[in-house]
């Protein structure tokens, strides 16, 4: 294997143990389509900027994740990721806001 690919590889495998997280299809397919890579999926629960109870709307016990751009809202007992949301002052409305390279 490329010296460079199994370092990546090895980093990938301490941010997973790091996050201790399982992402859900949604979470994937939000990520994605926000432009947010796993790796900075991983990275905002694992080293997050600010961290909160989520809001009943969520269901229970579901805690905020956010870093940077990117909120995260994790099921705590379970260890999974639910969704990935842009992180932006105004109230979130599904396909309204989109990552762009100038945020």
């Amino acid at each position: 294997m490329n010296p460079r690919r199994a370092r990546q590889a090895r980093a990938r495998i301490r941010l997973e143990q790091d996050a201790n997280v399982v992402l859900c299809r949604h979470s994937l397919e939000r990520a994605t389509e926000l432009g947010f890579a796993i790796d900075e999926v991983l990275t905002c629960v694992a080293r997050p900027q600010q961290t909160y109870s989520c809001h009943p709307y969520y269901g229970a016990d579901r805690r905020m994740y956010q870093r940077g751009q990117m909120s995260v809202v994790v099921h705590e007992s379970s260890r999974t990721v639910i969704t990935v949301l842009l992180k932006t002052p105004a109230r979130w409305a599904h396909g309204l806001h989109t990552r762009t390279a100038s945020s």
